[in-house]
């Protein structure tokens, strides 16, 4: 009788049947036969959790041609545990000509994108500068992007791994709204076509609504306040932010009302952000001097902005800000942002609504400011 001895195979089956479940039953004449043996269970433990996040930004910001621009990167692990080393896979663009890459701390190696020598424990950072000169020639939006990824450690929030900056082309632009302060008289135009009783800041157009279900009516005025004509509009309380003008609208009663002024020749695609100082005045009596009384939420204020340009109050295009109640002070309403149309043209929209059908619903609007950027 021949007697099958293990050689080097038969020792890895026999290991993996144990392994999976299984061992060897000797039987007769020297047979092996595999059956049902044992189990041993397994444990896994997981590798260290790490939420690295990334930012990009470069400066300056516009970039000019030929001239130096620096990038810095900004790594950060919000953890809750230590990333034993990390990679950083960077796309910087073609026009940034040279670039040097100087780390916080460790080796970074711009070729293969990986950082020695960094522990990233939780709460800690490390940043990457990078230096470059713009390419004379170069024109358009400069686009850089970074991509990190923990070694040693799983990252489970791999939506914030990822950054990009755009560097613009040309400045904000801060000029496009004419009239913004209120300083250059006033025309005759509202919503509803020209009105002679109501003087409405030039540039700009007066509208309200006219939704007799919420009681709301036509604002007794509409015009233009200049502390050269009453020099109580100066305060205490100030009617006037600054310079000499100020807008106001009031009705006896509730009203839903404000500006607006459509604005064109914007770069389509860029952001545009629009704010405005405002506060009211609100009360049932004439208590002097004339501070509000009663409901702190009696008059709404925001601002808004039509990123297609159209001129309609009620638009659902219209992109509104945060609700805001001032009284008696004037506080910044906004800003609001939105992406500028395909047609390069937005409309801004100053709106207000009092609560309460009271004696005194005064709204007081000035220096309204529009940042365009890319």
């Amino acid at each position: 009788m021949r007697h099958r001895s293990f050689n080097a195979l038969g020792w890895v089956l026999f290991l993996g049947m144990i392994l999976a479940g299984s061992g060897p039953r000797f039987a007769a004449a020297g047979e092996i036969v595999f059956d049902h043996f044992m189990y041993l269970p397994i444990v896994l433990k997981p590798p260290p959790a790490a939420d690295l996040t990334a930012d990009i930004v470069s400066v300056p910001r516009p970039y000019a041609a030929g001239a130096p621009i620096t990038y810095t990167v900004t790594l950060f692990n919000a953890g809750p545990e230590t990333s034993p080393a990390l990679t950083l896979t960077h796309t910087l663009p073609q026009a940034a000509l040279n670039p040097v890459f100087a780390p916080s701390r460790g080796l970074f190696n711009p070729e293969t994108g990986t950082w020695e020598g960094v522990t990233l424990t939780a709460g800690s950072r490390v940043t990457l500068t990078i230096t470059a000169t713009v390419a004379p020639t170069a024109t358009g939006i400069l686009r850089a992007g970074v991509v990190v990824t923990p070694s040693g450690a799983y990252d489970p929030n791999f939506a914030n791994n990822r950054a990009e900056d755009a560097n613009p082309t040309f400045p904000p632009i801060t000029d496009a709204l004419l009239n913004p302060g209120f300083e250059a008289g006033y025309w005759r135009q509202t919503h509803y076509g020209e009105q002679p009783e109501m003087p409405v800041p030039q540039d700009w157009i007066a509208w309200w609504s006219m939704d007799t279900s919420q009681e709301f009516g036509w604002p007794e005025v509409v015009r233009l306040i200049d502390w050269l004509d009453n020099p109580l509009y100066q305060g205490p309380p100030a009617r006037i932010h600054t310079g000499n003008r100020a807008f106001t609208m009031y009705r006896w009663g509730k009203y839903q009302g404000g500006l607006y002024q459509r604005v064109a020749n914007l770069p389509p695609g860029a952001r545009a952000g629009f704010s405005i100082y405002a506060h009211a005045w609100t009360c049932n009596d004439d208590p002097p001097p004339a501070y509000s009384c009663g409901d702190p939420y009696s008059f709404l204020f925001r601002v808004g902005i039509d990123p297609t340009g159209g001129l309609d109050p009620w638009s659902p295009n219209i992109v509104w800000s945060e609700d805001a109640w001032y009284r008696d002070v004037y506080d910044r309403v906004g800003p609001v942002e939105a992406t500028v149309g395909a047609d390069g043209a937005i409309t801004v929209f100053v709106f207000g609504q009092a609560k309460w059908p009271l004696k005194h619903n005064d709204a007081y609007w000035d220096d309204a400011a529009l940042i365009v950027a890319p």
